[in-house]
């Protein structure tokens, strides 16, 4: 009594059962433990015009399944993991060069002798053995194993058999015409090369542009990159290329534009797992007329042929990969999975050999018998062995560093809560449970409600930014009388590990770092803080450079910091360059090397740390990324000038993107070692050298007098005295204001000595933001390695972190309080 309303042909209702198939089919499949995907295929044999009728495969049918083979193809270059790629393509060559040669050699052999085929129509159906479609891609991506080796290898050996099967197609199909000439050659390799020059020159430049300038929101970026995928994939049919190469092209150039945990990635996935992909298996399964299997033994016995060969081989091909690669059985199994399914290379070379008169009507059935036996097939293996391999890395033995690792992201700015936001979630671990914190703090006073309501709409932005990638998300609001107290109290009711806070390139004094609310949160902090100043989008950054200070390798939590780094630059799909002193490289470079995730590297070792901002100048470009791991005050690696450096890069690259990490610490006795700490304190500062009035004079002559302690040599005294007063003058350093530090090497000591002198009216001098009242030297031997010189930087300056000014040194009333503060 419906057969005069089928097959249904109103578009309106075609999509709504399209919609109700993608929704239902999958629920049912798991009903019965079975993927999704048989499920979607299953339903479109089911519905489509060889069984019940109720869909036809007309040309709505066609056009949404051809988008979704296309948008499975962007997906694959898209979640490809390209250092896992380039550091793995022998492994991809290796598996592509099986996976097409096995198929076509032994189904070659079965359709010439068993089916007994001419060799021209042999070649061409062995040919579709040996392509495959990475039909069950999305049981890997869900899982998320898109990024494991199995995975890309195997869609790295697709691009490989699927092209060379299309061009035996091209050539098959050209021969039986009597075009496969010169001629033909030549222009078919002509315009592979010039597609392909195309593509890699001009998507990059293109896309960095547009997500810089253009893509302003979510619609925008997502409306921009599906516009790219299509294009490049009818460009590729232009060019004698199938358009599913095309496709994979655009995903893998724009994979380093699209950070796994992004806005825009939740949303690609998002639109191709719910609408896209869904129709395309639907579609593939109305492909099959299974009673044509029964209209004669002929057509039987050629369908139970090629699903004979096309399982087997691609076995083969797996197994040998598996062997040689020395892959683990689920690996093996995983990539069997993913490349055992027939369906869009395959149909278009069957088709177009039928068309052709090189094949007839039972190769046409059978192929499609074939695409759903394999798709089924391919289905609960892919399904079967991803599960075992996701299961067995959640099993690997976690490391400390990936621990609950809570972020928190104080918000003052909405300019750059989307960029805060983003870095967040660029050094997020993968996988993480927890959510991000962003922290919103209300100084108390008047009109509290109003100002608690803006910090609710300030806090929206980022829980919605967040939420849009898919990441857990916990907003904080506190009210607190100052702002640095606030965080400092949110970090401990939270447990935070990780601090990201935006900074405007400039600090309030010379005397401060970035300003006093970050100064303070420095000081009185142990967790990893992030500073950011980003001013393009960093999803378009190509390189990461790190800067590394001399000693940062005895820093507790380095390896942490290095991980974050590590994670960022994966995520971005950049390169790593690292740059240190020589006295450094080696260490840092051994732990890099052995921090995941694993990147591009490249070290560059230079003869001083004086000539990083010299060689920042010859290399910083507007796509680089700079990075300077830092350290607090008071540490072993610490040293003046690391103060100084974030002010110097705003000053002289405006333009560049950089970031400044602290990294996690522990207690710092321990970490330097306290015995050598009080070993060190017995002689570096004696009571001596320990002047507490030098009021009535100038900085010379206090600098003169402080020496004439240790020193009983008046030239000695005056060349050292020159030193260090054309230092006070030109270049003096405050440790905080009022507070001066002044150091340097000589060739008249062995070891370290430092001394103290404290002016209560204070000497003037330029360049400082107040009168120093409080004089600080350091003298090394010229000897001394620069880790012995840091080492005593370190331990002079250590007791000074919570000193504010110069105003509370100078209320100590005895040698023995100064003494004490380095016990």
């Amino acid at each position: 009594m419906f057969e005069r309303f089928l097959p249904v042909q109103d578009p309106v209702l075609i999509f709504a059962l399209l919609m109700l198939i993608a929704l239902a089919a999958p629920l049912i499949s798991n009903r019965f433990k079975l993927p999704g995907i048989i499920g979607l295929i299953v339903t479109g044999v089911l519905l489509g015009p060889h069984a019940l009728g109720v869909l036809e495969r007309g040309y709505e049918i066609q056009l949404l399944g051809t988008v979704g083979l296309l948008y499975i193809m962007f997906l694959a270059g898209l979640e490809l993991d390209r250092i896992q790629f380039i550091r793995h393509r022998h492994h991809s060559l290796v598996f592509g060069i099986l996976t097409f040669s096995v198929p076509l050699f032994f189904g070659s052999l079965i359709a010439r002798y068993i089916l007994e085929l001419s060799w021209e129509a042999s070649i061409l159906l062995a040919s579709m053995f040996s392509s495959h479609t990475l039909l069950t891609y999305p049981i890997a991506s869900r899982l998320g194993i898109s990024r494991q080796r199995a995975v890309t290898t195997t869609v790295g050996g697709t691009i490989l058999t699927d092209t060379a099967a299309l061009l035996v197609l091209a050539v098959i199909a050209a021969s039986h015409k009597g075009g496969a000439g010169i001629f033909f050659w030549s222009r078919l390799i002509a315009y592979m090369v010039v597609y392909t020059a195309m593509v890699m020159v001009i998507l990059p430049r293109l896309g960095r542009w547009f997500f810089r300038n253009i893509a302003t929101d979510g619609v925008v970026a997502f409306t921009g990159v599906i516009t790219a995928v299509y294009l490049c994939a009818y460009l590729a049919y232009m060019a004698g290329l199938e358009p599913i190469i095309g496709a994979f092209l655009a995903g893998l150039i724009l994979n380093s534009f699209i950070p796994e945990k992004s806005a825009l990635m939740n949303r690609i996935q998002f639109v191709g797992h719910s609408l896209f992909i869904p129709f395309f298996l639907i579609s593939v399964g109305m492909l099959v007329n299974v009673r044509v299997l029964f209209s004669g033994n002929q057509t039987a016995v050629i369908a139970s042929m090629m699903v004979f060969a096309g399982i087997t081989t691609k076995w083969l091909a797996a197994y040998f990969t598996q062997k040689i690669l020395r892959y683990t059985l689920e690996e093996g199994g995983l990539i069997y999975g993913l490349s055992v399914n027939q369906a869009a290379a395959t149909l278009a070379a069957v088709l177009i050999g039928y068309n052709i008169g090189i094949f007839n009507e039972p190769i046409l059935t059978g192929t499609i018998v074939m695409i759903l036996v394999t798709s089924l097939a391919g289905s609960w293996i892919t399904d079967r062995y991803a599960r075992k391999v996701a299961f067995k890395e959640e099993q690997e033995p976690r490391q400390a560093s990936d621990d609950p690792y809570r972020i928190l992201i104080p918000l003052a700015n909405p300019q750059t809560v989307e960029e805060l936001v983003n870095l967040a979630m660029l050094i997020r671990i993968r996988n993480s449970q927890e959510p991000l914190y962003p922290l919103r703090i209300v100084q108390s006073g008047d009109n509290i409600d109003e100002r608690i309501i803006e910090a609710e709409k300030l806090l929206g932005q980022a829980v919605v930014q967040a939420l849009e990638a898919d990441i857990p998300v916990t907003p904080v609001t506190r009210v607190a009388m100052d702002v640095a107290t606030g965080i400092q109290q949110a970090i401990m009711d939270l447990r935070i590990s990780t601090i990201v806070m935006g900074w405007k390139g400039s600090a309030s004094s010379h005397s401060r770092i970035f300003g006093r609310n970050l100064d303070l949160l420095l000081d009185n902090s142990t967790q990893m803080v992030v500073i950011s100043r980003c001013l393009v989008p960093i999803n378009t950054m190509k390189r990461v450079i790190l800067a590394v200070p001399p000693l940062i390798d005895h820093q507790p939590g380095f390896a942490a910091a290095i991980k974050s780094i590590k994670i960022l630059t994966h995520q971005l799909d950049a390169s790593l360059l690292t740059v240190s002193a020589s006295a450094t490289m080696d260490t840092a470079k051994l732990i890099a090397q052995n921090v995941s995730p694993k990147v591009r590297e490249s070290f560059v070792q230079l003869e001083t740390w004086d000539g990083l901002l010299p060689w920042l100048k010859e290399t910083l470009n507007e796509d680089d990324l700079f990075i300077l791991v830092s350290v607090r005050k008071g540490r072993l690696a610490w040293q003046p000038n690391l103060n100084r450096i974030p002010r110097l890069i705003s000053q002289q690259f405006p333009g560049i993107n950089y970031v400044i990490m602290y990294p996690p610490e522990t207690a710092w006795a321990e970490a330097a070692g306290e015995h050598e700490a009080k070993t060190m304190q017995m002689s570096f500062l004696p009571a001596s050298h320990v002047q507490l009035d030098l009021g009535g004079s100038d900085i010379s002559q206090a600098i003169s007098y402080l020496l004439s302690q240790a020193f009983s040599d008046k030239e000695v005294i005056k060349n050292i005295t020159g030193i260090l007063t054309a230092m006070a003058k030109t270049e003096p350093l405050e440790l905080a204001p009022g507070i001066l530090l002044l150091h340097t090497h000589i060739s008249e000591i062995q070891s370290s000595t430092a001394f103290l002198g404290i002016n209560k009216e204070g000497w003037k001098l330029p360049n400082t933001t107040e009168d120093a009242k409080a004089l600080f030297v350091l003298l090394s031997s010229k000897d001394a390695t620069p880790d012995v010189h840091l080492k005593a930087l370190a331990e002079l300056v250590r007791p000074l972190q919570h000193i504010r000014s110069a105003e509370q040194l100078i209320k100590i009333t005895s040698v023995n309080e100064v003494l004490n503060m380095y016990k």
